[in-house]
């Protein structure tokens, strides 16, 4: 049975089906967005990478407005196309797809030569200057981007400078004479999972956390959804400052802005990969964010039609009012032809097969994911540390999480026998939570337990219960380690006292044994 709801965004009237069980998905739209009758001045095209755009929403179908605040109020102005699928696992073969509006050859690379007509040669022809900065490929024509610095190795620009170049790239969105392209690729929300919603990012004391030699583990691996959680609030936050500067300047209500991403990222639990597509994952990896404001939209509406990342550029060619001089795989998002569509399929890495699956069972999986999410992580405010923040579940999932905010000297209850030895224990002694990078990582390692061993442990920071979690085992590594992130919050200037706990009992007759403090 679907019912179905009539809601306003923003003003205009969006269409929700309600199925069984309560998800909420777009139905139908408002009017779609026509051409510009001139082209628009300004464009803003930002493509993310590994970016499961699920974890932006609610099991209602929205996104979520407190912990992506930004991003909600750009839907409420844009269209939002939440079935758009990738058509690639890997960034080199799934990027120039959306940047060229063509399926990705089975040999091709991310460069000119396999892609000499693409968004930059379209803008260009038509007396757009270029302002690009790309990471992981090369596509703009050194006569359209004549001062862009010989790029870096995508794995080097994934370890280090993230924040700094989109900060730069940010820098340069400017009122300029004529028309203007402005284009990044950002490798975020990407791993290594570094950065906070509040603009911050932490220092790093355990590495490797996402290496395959910890897919085997239940608790490290929801301890790195929790990671990119964080990273996507980040996405979020700079996001915000973007949309904000382009109202500063007076571009915001005439821009065309195309957010979107190559593809997402699984959580699966015993695999030896989370990045390539699989009939079990093809749920996480495929779907990827895709929203638009053509120029002059003030209006938000939700399009559930399947769209492919192949129909990003034939979109913006078509609200940008720009024909295309070169053959396209894609189909600007609003033809008809995308409803049609009833099958998810995207190629396997090599090629060697094709990956499909309903519309109707890929949506039902997303659903079971998003409210899996939000029952472990929560969607707002759980406990008495960070009451009023919508990120504090964050910090007490499970069944220990009621300890959360505790006063120690309420629930501690002796010594435990095992110590805990805490990496990078000195950057506690003299902290400043308005610095950009602060140390909200708490790792280390379990001495004096048995082989194999995992506990409950909970981390108290100037005399309160700051996260509660498990310890872990990497492949490889005989150690009993455990990594928990506390909310920046909890931290006062100059020193802090920072205890580790296991944790005994359950539910209200939890309490702790010190293991250590520092």
């Amino acid at each position: 049975m679907v019912l179905f709801l009539a809601v306003l965004a923003g003003g205009a009237a969006v269409v929700w089906a309600v199925e069984r069980g309560g998800s909420a998905v777009a139905a139908d739209a408002a009017e779609p967005p026509r051409p510009a009758a001139q082209p628009p001045r300004v464009v803003v095209f930002m493509t993310f990478d590994e970016f499961p755009v699920d974890v932006l929403r609610l099991p209602d179908g929205h996104i979520d407005p407190a912990r992506f605040p930004n991003l909600a109020a750009f839907a409420r102005t844009a269209t939002w196309f939440p079935n758009t699928q990738a058509v690639h696992d890997s960034t080199e073969k799934a990027l120039p797809a959306i940047l060229d509006g063509r399926l990705p050859p089975r040999n091709g690379r991310g460069t000119l030569r396999w892609h000499p007509r693409n968004l930059f040669t379209l803008f260009a022809k038509h007396g757009y200057k270029v302002v690009a900065s790309e990471e992981a490929t090369s596509l703009c024509p050194v006569q359209v981007c004549p001062n862009v610095v010989k790029r870096k190795p995508t794995l080097e620009n994934i370890k280090s400078g993230r924040r700094e170049r989109w900060d730069r790239w940010i820098a340069q969105i400017k009122r300029r004479p004529g028309r203007t392209l402005y284009y990044k690729h950002l490798l975020l929300p990407h791993l290594p999972w570094i950065y906070l919603p509040s603009g911050r990012e932490t220092r790093v004391t355990l590495e490797r956390l996402a290496n395959v030699a910890g897919f085997g583990d239940r608790w490290l691996t929801l301890h790195n959804e929790q990671r990119m959680l964080l990273q996507a609030g980040f996405v979020d936050h700079q996001l915000g400052r973007i949309f904000a500067r382009l109202k500063k300047l007076g571009l915001f209500d005439q821009a065309l802005i195309v957010i979107t991403a190559d593809h997402g990222i699984s959580f699966e639990v015993g695999v030896r990969d989370r990045r390539q597509v699989t009939r079990s994952n093809v749920d996480e990896v495929a779907p990827v964010p895709f929203l638009i404001k053509a120029s002059g939209q003030r209006h938000g509406s939700v399009v559930d039609a399947l769209v492919r990342t192949v129909d990003v550029l034939p979109t913006v060619a078509y609200l940008a009012g720009l024909p295309t001089d070169w053959r396209v795989d894609g189909r600007q998002a609003f033809d008809p032809v995308h409803r049609r569509r009833r099958t998810v399929s995207i190629p396997k890495r090599d090629f060697s097969a094709t990956v499909r699956i309903s519309l109707s069972e890929w949506n039902r999986r997303r659903r079971a994911n998003i409210r899996e999410r939000a029952r472990i992580y929560g969607t707002g405010p759980a406990s008495t540390l960070l009451r009023g923040s919508p990120w504090a579940s964050l910090y007490a999932f499970g069944d220990s999480g009621k300890v959360v905010g505790a006063s120690v000297r309420s629930v501690a209850s002796g010594t435990a026998s095992v110590r805990a030895r805490l990496l990078g224990a000195e950057l506690f002694r003299n902290v400043d939570p308005r610095a950009r990078t602060i140390p909200v990582q708490v790792a280390g390692w379990i001495e004096g337990g048995r082989a194999g061993a995992r506990r409950r442990i909970a981390v108290a920071v100037n005399g309160r219960v700051a996260a509660v979690g498990s310890t872990f085992h990497m492949r490889g590594d005989r150690r009993e380690l455990f990594s928990l992130v506390i909310p920046e919050s909890v931290l006062r200037r100059g020193r802090n006292d920072v205890a580790v706990y296991e944790l005994g009992g359950a539910g209200r007759g939890e309490r702790l044994l010190r293991i250590a403090s520092y």
